[in-house]
């Protein structure tokens, strides 16, 4: 029997849960969101830089603690969510998320905000990755994207908590303008640690640590409204997948990403959470104030406008999970998305260009810029915060499933470095000669240019031959002044 695609293919408790696992994406959505607008106050920059002038060292640093934690962060998810399950990779990730947002909201200078940050990211590295792998596992494929997208839900919903919390703050007077916004990291992860004790293992990693009464019951719990046939049938092409990988198994998991059979799969995870991150949506997100100061948007109604972009990726996310999650096929919603978000940022470009210096007078020209902003998050939203991170997940086999998000997620903040890195020691080793101790005649030859018989070899053989200042001179100009 064919079972209906979306929401009314779910059970309450199955969707439950479900919400429960997706508080990750509410973590992160507040977590990455809440800087944008921290960062604008002009409280917390005379507190941070000592004057109101952006300090570009610091606020570097606080942007890129939190990347530096979030890599260590998803490296660590590698390893626990196989090790400890996947349940407890979330109550720990969720708990050095508390510990962040504490380091946040007290800190005294701008060294413990940003240690602050790397725990937050170290949080939202670890917990990100394990909610896909988790909620992918609990549930059934016809479904897979609808409960999958439920975690990119609860992050644009954390995202536009994050701007409309910050705007709150914009009306409150000094270092309470900042602190308490940061503060609000705390209490959905410890939610989030909380309902952690209530929820079931994955029943595929039960199956693969052979827990098989344990995994037998949960498929029951988590698929009461489905038929025995159904739970026993999962159950049965689990467990045999299960035991085949073992079988076949001769190297580390890290390693397998990497071989022959794997990499295909590997690289294809990477491109896909890396590109992400180069569409253009990490520097919109963090960086708006300064997009909307050079608009001329700047105070209360720059952070109105960031509490509004914040909105526009809800409203794309809600659309996304009813409408796109489980009815278009992965491979048309994705390069749909790479195309729109393309015209998106080519036309804000032209926008940005024309009418974005400072006192433009084109009040209309810099309102289609901020419109274009917006339907960026909307895009991005509707496009890519289901569908990422269901292929992320759906792609690699169970035994490698854990390592394989963790390593595209760890790559997130670091592989375009790594990338091009790499890409330019290809291109020196096949395109750039040696010019080491060559003449720059030489030099042009090398890089295949015609070069011209050096009139000063005979010129040289003739000095050598005749040694004398009158043939010299006759040869050659006077060089004096």
């Amino acid at each position: 029997m064919v079972q209906k695609r979306g929401a009314l293919g779910n059970s309450f408790r199955s969707i439950m849960i479900a919400m429960a696992i997706s508080l990750a994406g509410l973590l992160y959505g507040l977590d990455t969101g809440i800087i944008a607008t921290t960062i604008a106050h002009d409280s917390f920059k005379k507190y941070m830089y000592g004057s109101l002038d952006t300090n570009t060292a610091i606020q570097g640093g606080i942007v890129s603690g939190y990347y530096a934690g979030s890599a260590v962060g998803s490296a660590a998810a590698s390893y626990c969510m196989d090790r400890i399950s996947r349940r407890w990779s979330l109550l720990f990730g969720a708990i050095v998320s508390v510990i962040g947002a504490i380091l946040q909201a007290t800190a005294q200078n701008p060294a413990m905000m940003i240690v602050g940050r790397a725990f937050s990211g170290f949080s939202t590295g670890m917990v990100y990755p394990v909610a896909p792998v988790y909620l992918s596992e609990i549930s059934p494929p016809e479904n897979r994207a609808f409960l999958v997208g439920l975690k990119g839900l609860w992050n644009t919903f954390g995202f536009f908590l994050a701007g409309w919390i910050g705007y709150a703050g914009a009306f409150a007077t000094g270092d309470i303008q900042w602190r308490v916004p940061l503060a609000t990291q705390a209490p959905p992860a410890v939610v989030l640690a909380v309902l952690t004790f209530f929820l079931p293992y994955s029943p595929r990693w039960l199956s693969m640590k052979e827990r098989y009464e344990e995994a037998e019951a949960t498929m029951h719990y988590l698929h009461a409204h489905r038929s025995q046939e159904f739970v026993a049938r999962e159950l049965s092409e689990m467990q045999a997948q299960i035991r085949l990988e073992k079988q076949n198994k001769t190297k580390s998991n890290f390693l397998r990403l990497f071989s022959r059979k794997y990499i295909r799969r590997t690289l294809l995870g990477t491109l896909i959470v890396n590109m992400c991150k180069l569409s253009g949506s990490n520097i919109i997100q963090n960086y708006q104030d300064l997009m909307y100061s050079n608009l001329g948007y700047e105070g209360k109604e720059a952070l109105l406008i960031t509490a509004i972009y914040g909105f526009m990726a809800l409203v794309g996310q809600l659309f996304s999970i009813f409408t796109v999650a489980d009815h278009w096929p992965r491979r048309r919603t994705v390069i749909t998305g790479w195309l729109t978000l393309a015209g998106c940022l080519t036309v804000l470009a032209v926008l940005s260009a024309l009418y974005g210096e400072t006192g433009n007078p084109n009040a209309a020209g810099q309102r289609a810029g901020i419109a274009f902003i917006f339907l960026f998050a909307l895009s991005y939203s509707v496009f890519f915060n289901s569908a990422v991170w269901v292929i992320v997940a759906e792609i690699f086999p169970l035994e490698l499933r854990a390592v394989g998000v963790g390593w595209s997620t760890f790559s997130q903040p670091q592989f375009v470095f790594i990338g091009t890195n790499i890409f330019s020691a290809i291109v020196y080793y096949f395109w750039f000669p040696e010019t080491n101790q060559l003449t720059l005649e030489q030099i042009a030859s090398a890089f295949g240019d015609a070069v011209a018989d050096p009139v000063a070899h005979d010129l040289g053989k003739t000095l050598k031959d005749e040694e004398s200042t009158e043939h010299w001179e006759a040869v050659l100009p006077s060089q004096k002044a």
